[in-house]
């Protein structure tokens, strides 16, 4: 974690929301990296500690439920050979976490990011960044943070910012991975943490833009992951929302998708209108649609994945 963007962007606890969090410990630095550690809130009746682990900051309320859930992500090591990466992938075999895991870094990895061109004139966040490339394009000027709830994908982009290299595996067919490495230029003025998107550490106006390319069909609850980004934004700061509507419920309760069922309602089940009327009630103006931008991934060597992505620009009024 960049000890510039901490003091920049002074996280706020996301369990008390009352006060900010401060470095208690830095156990590995270098530079102006904390590269492990633990911040704190510095409220005295709440106290949440936060660990900093491979220069990533894990800013999560329920941090207990959150890493019960995710052990692997946090633990998994990247510093084994390809045969040794390949026999345990094989013994853990399909479906298992570790063959999710690696599954889901390199699709975004090996497929183009779907970015806007956007000129940020102020600090600037990437909502659901995954292994940060949409983090990368975005940023010119301003800082910037690269958010994701998926520590594993998050430690690929950190490492590709602070290496200049992304390193990945890459799937060939069923249960064979090969190993990828690309150059990215990295930048001072990125870094990337492991938040909520529905409860973001950050105080009311603190970003001039905000990106939140398809992420609202992959959380629990879209309207607090819309609120969220009109509270963090300036007034008159930009966001742009993007998403292809591809509810899951394994990821977002039926009752919180945005449209996509109940047929029989005024939208007949469209999630668009939903979106539109949802971003202006948290104060979001739109100001432009774009209703199918492509997108598209690379899923294996004889396979990829299409999207028709529907494109929002909105303004904080």
């Amino acid at each position: 974690m960049r000890r510039r963007h901490f003091e920049a962007l002074r996280p706020l606890c996301v369990v008390c929301h009352s006060a900010p969090v401060a470095i208690t410990s830095a156990i590995r630095e270098t530079g102006d990296d904390v590269l492990e550690g633990i911040a704190a809130c510095t409220n005295g009746e709440c106290l949440r500690e936060y660990p900093i682990i491979d220069a990533i900051p894990i800013f999560v309320a329920n941090i207990r439920a959150w890493l019960s859930a995710n052990p692997l992500q946090v633990l998994m090591r990247d510093d084994l050979s390809p045969e040794i990466e390949s026999l345990i992938g094989d013994v853990l075999g399909a479906g298992s976490a570790y063959d999710t895991l690696r599954q889901h870094a390199g699709i975004y990895a090996d497929s183009p990011p779907l970015s806007f061109d956007v000129v940020p004139d102020g600090p600037s966040i990437d909502i659901g960044c995954a292994v940060g490339t949409s983090t990368f394009a975005l940023a010119k000027e301003h800082l910037t943070v690269g958010v994701d709830f998926n520590f594993a994908m998050l430690r690929i982009a950190s490492a590709a910012l602070r290496e200049g290299r992304m390193r990945y595996a890459r799937r060939r067919v069923g249960l064979v991975y090969d190993r990828e490495e690309r150059e990215v230029a990295g930048s001072e003025l990125i870094d990337f943490w492991c938040c909520d998107a529905a409860n973001l550490p950050f105080a009311p106006a603190t970003f001039a833009y905000a990106q939140s390319i398809n992420v609202i069909d992959c959380v629990a609850s879209p309207h607090d992951a819309i609120a969220e980004i009109a509270r963090i934004l300036r007034p008159n700061g930009t966001a742009i929302i993007a998403t292809p509507y591809d509810w899951s419920s394994s990821a977002t309760p039926v009752e919180q998708w945005l449209g996509g069922h109940s047929q029989r309602g005024p939208h007949h089940g469209a999630s668009e209108p939903v979106l539109r009327r949802i971003l202006e009630e948290a104060g979001l103006q739109i100001v432009s649609e774009q209703p199918s931008v492509p997108w598209r991934l690379r899923l294996h060597d004889r396979s990829t994945m299409e999207y028709a992505v529907h494109a929002v620009t909105a303004r904080r009024t």
